[in-house]
């Protein structure tokens, strides 16, 4: 684990200083950083900054950008839609989801979810676990977390190909480098949902084990098979 990682939410340049403030700075406090440390700087965006600490205030630090490295974008696109869950097991996937190699997360109304939105604080919560697991993980690139509304409301699927959890099918999961997987609700599709996933969006229904799984397990295993 990269442990002197830091995020910062904006394009990173050589030569320059930039700040580190709020939760961040914590994070450098919390790691016993001085003056003359060199640290990572990640933003998301395919962008790593080696930094040096060159000062260090009660709110924040400056750091100054010394190297500078390009990473290409990741050529696989796993998108996960996925029906809200419960929070706790929403948190589960986002974290291990961004671990595993999600490039997105769609998140929308199920007709059996218990909930139809997030509220913005639990939205901010989500965006922070991704980013703590983009440090921790060491990939260069942040999933999107987007909010959908219910699918029959869809104008257009997602790109590459469809596929969905569907329990009566035998068929296995054999996915491509674009690849958007849906994800019901802990009690499942309703029929028109599965009605529109297979006969509008086109996709199909296919097997992930031999076991029943739970929807934050079907996630991740999607998630898991589609990276690797």
């Amino acid at each position: 684990m990269p442990e002197n990682r830091f995020f910062l939410n904006k394009p990173l340049q050589n030569g320059i200083s930039v700040e580190l403030e709020d939760e961040e700075f914590h994070h450098l406090k919390v790691m016993r950083c001085s003056i003359g440390d060199q640290v990572e700087l990640v933003n998301g965006k395919n962008q790593l900054g080696v930094a040096q600490v060159t000062q260090l205030d009660k709110h924040k630090a400056i750091l100054h950008i010394i190297e500078l490295q390009e990473h290409p974008t990741p050529k696989r696109k796993i998108i996960l839609a996925l029906s809200y869950l419960r929070p706790k097991n929403l948190d589960l996937v986002i974290e291990k989801g961004t671990e595993l190699g999600a490039t997105a997360f769609w998140l929308f109304p199920g007709q059996r979810s218990e909930k139809d939105s997030l509220t913005p604080n639990q939205l901010e919560r989500l965006q922070h676990l991704a980013i703590s697991a983009l440090k921790q993980c060491g990939r260069l690139d942040l999933p999107e977390i987007i909010q959908m509304p219910e699918l029959k409301s869809w104008k257009t699927p997602p790109p590459g190909e469809l596929y969905w959890g569907d329990p009566k099918s035998t068929t296995p999961f054999k996915p491509t480098t674009a690849t958007t997987f849906f994800i019901g609700p802990e009690k499942g599709f309703s029929k028109e949902e599965e009605n529109i996933l297979q006969s509008t969006f086109h996709a199909k229904g296919i097997t992930l084990n031999p076991n029943v799984l739970r929807a934050e397990t079907a996630a991740l295993c999607a998630i898991a098979l589609a990276a690797y």
